[in-house]
């Protein structure tokens, strides 16, 4: 850059003979892993490294409430992928610092127990910067706590659970990004309350049309009529598939929708569930027909799992008939 105008000054090729707007340009292409050394020299570096923020395709965490590791991707290439120990940092100093800097394009959390309990970690001022995120959690008081960690603009959550952990679905909607996102799921959910709260949380909070909830349920029978029991006094029109009612808005009703297909009267599989916030003015002839494609999106490996089973059924009756003589 000094070598383009004679008039410019020419600085040595040491560090600290570089101006801050030169040394700002170098740090900016950085990797993490390096950016995290420089700011170790001085408090001017730190200060100079902390000013820029770094856009990360993805992020993954996972730990408990005395481990962290993480792993981090830029352009979806490899960045760092070390675990808090081997870092010179304090877990979660070091986490507080990804949450100043990081911009996220999706951040995933793989939570065994409430590592969020951390008094550090629950005082931090800092937030992330997400747009979407994805829980993989054995408990709740985690997907609470890191939804409250959140920035505002996020536009997807999924949320994994576990059957055998306690759920306390009105903790979750009480946040306020679950109130404001324009999508999110919960996958192998145990309980019959999610689509009446999420249709209910929606009328309360004059939610926007598109706004979309999935849900598959483990096990349990009767969100549907749960649903219908709720809403008997809004009800628009139903049949076996869908049910559609009114808000208080003239503009817009929700839908709910069941994804039957092949596989609904196997109890070994879990129920799948829609919610639309929809216009008004929607005929019945513009309904989404394709529930594969949605389902897909909360279970992508739901299909294949069942194509591959029905194959190896199919291959078993062949070979029933087969004569061995």
């Amino acid at each position: 850059m000094t070598g383009k105008s004679s008039t410019d000054p020419i600085y040595d090729t040491n560090w600290p003979d570089m101006p801050p707007e030169i040394k700002l340009k170098c740090i900016r292409k950085l990797k993490f892993r390096d950016r995290l050394s420089l700011r170790c020299t001085a408090k001017a570096e730190r200060s100079l490294v902390d000013s820029q923020k770094i856009d990360f395709t993805k992020g993954m965490f996972w730990g408990t409430d005395k481990f962290l590791g993480l792993m981090l991707y830029r352009d979806n290439h490899f960045d760092v992928g070390k675990c808090s120990a081997d870092i010179k940092e304090e877990p979660f100093k070091l986490m507080n610092y990804i949450k100043k800097v990081g911009v996220f394009e999706n951040l995933q959390f793989t939570c065994g127990s409430s590592f969020t309990d951390n008094q550090q970690f629950v005082t931090d001022i800092e937030l992330f910067t997400a747009r979407q995120i994805e829980f993989d959690v054995y408990n709740n008081a985690n997907v609470v706590a890191l939804l409250r960690k959140m920035k505002d603009g996020i536009e997807s959550i999924k949320i994994d659970f576990h059957i055998e952990m306690e759920y306390s679905l009105d903790e979750i909607l009480a946040v306020s990004h679950v109130q404001n996102v324009p999508y999110w799921h919960i996958k192998d959910y145990n309980e019959t309350d999610s689509l009446r709260k999420v249709a209910q949380m929606w009328i309360d909070k004059n939610s926007e049309v598109g706004c979309t909830f999935q849900v598959s349920i483990e096990e349990k029978d009767g969100s549907f009529e749960v649903f219908l029991e709720h809403f008997t006094d809004r009800i628009v029109s139903k049949n076996e598939k869908r049910v559609r009612i009114h808000t208080n808005h003239p503009d817009r009703h929700i839908l709910l929708e069941r994804g039957l297909n092949d596989y609904v009267e196997d109890d070994d599989f879990p129920q799948f569930f829609r919610l639309l916030v929809i216009p008004t003015g929607m005929k019945e002839s513009e309904y989404d027909e394709n529930c594969k494609e949605w389902i897909c999106k909360i279970d992508p490996e739901y299909y294949d799992d069942h194509d591959s089973e029905s194959s190896f059924e199919e291959h078993d009756d062949e070979d029933d008939d087969v004569d061995f003589r």
